[in-house]
């Protein structure tokens, strides 16, 4: 709100920096139609539940059209589990999407905030190795589930480097900001472009850096100060005749049909957290 108050942005707006790629009829920033902005190299295979078209092999994660900070995201080892899930889908409004299991191990998330001044350019870019001290395979990392860590990396990686990785980056759709998910085996395979993306979060994507455990709180604030005052700016660049209130009621609606369905599923995030 301050960093708004200092270049007379409006905060609301803030819901709009990724307004081109809300599906204003299904009210929602669909998991399937950004999947079609990802490179064929790094996509992962995706599909409207149907509990009478069973994967070609298992496992597979079930996810809900829309969803943040992996809520509503279980995975399913078998044909059995996949057509009990048919009981979740039906109590919610949301529908699911199916998604095949990434091949590699290691889990990365990059953060970034484009240039207000140059959308050519980042002005914010961090990367955060996501680990799980649970001894559970394919486990759904979450902020909802303490078997989560988070480590900032992003100063393993010099400054070309991550220009290079900037340049992959800024091809994946139009986004002012954006918080992209990958599956890799090495931090330097990420260099190499060998991964798959797992998830694009567009609808006020956390920057994971946050949360990692090897930021003291001063450096955390400064982080929270840096990219709000970009946030700030890029809601300045946007049309005057655009608004976020939409955008923000349609996806509180969205969370709140698909938080429903969570607490039907036993290895929900929300049920049962130790996956």
């Amino acid at each position: 709100m301050w960093e708004c108050f200092i270049y007379n942005a409006e905060p609301w707006n803030y819901f709009m920096l990724n307004y081109n790629y809300f599906n204003k009829r299904k009210g929602i920033f669909s998991k399937l139609e950004l999947d079609t902005v990802i490179p064929e190299k790094h996509k992962l295979k995706q599909f409207y539940y149907n509990s009478g078209k069973l994967p070609v092999s298992f496992p597979v994660f079930i996810k809900p059209e829309w969803g943040q900070n992996s809520n509503g995201i279980v995975i399913v080892h078998d044909g059995k589990e996949y057509k009990k899930f048919k009981k979740t889908a039906a109590a919610s409004d949301m529908p699911f999407i199916v998604q095949e299991a990434a091949p590699e191990q290691k889990e990365f998330e990059i953060y970034y905030l484009r240039s207000p001044e140059n959308f050519d350019k980042y002005s914010f870019l961090s990367i955060t190795y996501v680990t799980n001290t649970c001894t559970a395979p394919n486990p759904v990392n979450s902020i909802h589930n303490p078997c989560t860590n988070y480590v900032d990396i992003t100063h393993s990686f010099s400054e070309k480097e991550l220009q290079i990785i900037w340049l992959f980056l800024k091809k994946i759709g139009k986004f002012p900001m954006a918080r992209v998910g990958l599956k890799a085996n090495d931090i330097k395979d990420i260099l190499k472009e060998k991964f798959h993306i797992v998830e694009i979060n567009l609808f006020l994507p956390m920057p994971l850096v946050l949360l990692s455990e090897n930021i003291d709180l001063r450096e955390r604030n400064n982080i929270i100060k840096t990219t709000m005052s970009i946030a700030a700016k890029l809601v300045k660049k946007l049309p005057e005749n655009r608004t976020g209130k939409k955008i923000f009621l349609s996806q509180l609606k969205a969370h709140y049909n698909r938080h429903e369905a969570d607490l039907d599923w036993p290895g929900s995030a929300l049920k049962n957290q130790s996956f």
